[in-house]
């Protein structure tokens, strides 16, 4: 009986590793295709976020984007002196490629979002 016990923990153990959600992940990249790094979620990060931060400023545009897994999801998006953040989500592996799904994120991570455009902008003017 242990011995039955035993396997059907290791059973368990495997199949929720080989079901955990999978990701594309970056930290502020400024293209899509500088941002698809796959990583393995936790168990309770059920979501794969996109945070994309972008605006333009004396004819020069930048971009930001921020990928990873998260917990809850809704959507949002944030439009502050001509820079827009959109935060979007989806549930199936590596379904962030491009961020076409919505989520909401917390506030501190549009804050980055916008605050990387901002500082990328005002560098590029000086």
């Amino acid at each position: 009986m242990a011995a039955q016990t035993s396997l059907l923990l290791v059973i368990a153990f495997c199949a929720a590793t080989a079901y955990s959600l999978q990701c594309y992940t970056c930290d502020l990249a400024s293209s899509n295709s500088a941002c698809l790094t796959v990583t393995n979620c936790s168990s309770n990060e059920t979501y794969c976020l996109t945070s994309v931060g972008s605006g333009s400023f004396a004819g020069v545009s930048s971009t930001s984007i921020l990928k990873r897994c998260e917990t809850s999801c809704a959507p949002t998006t944030l439009t502050i002196a001509g820079v827009t953040a959109t935060v979007t989500c989806c549930s199936s592996n590596l379904c962030n490629y491009s961020g076409g799904a919505i989520i909401r994120s917390s506030y501190a991570a549009i804050l980055l979002a916008l605050g990387s455009v901002l500082t990328i902008l005002k560098s590029s003017v000086l």
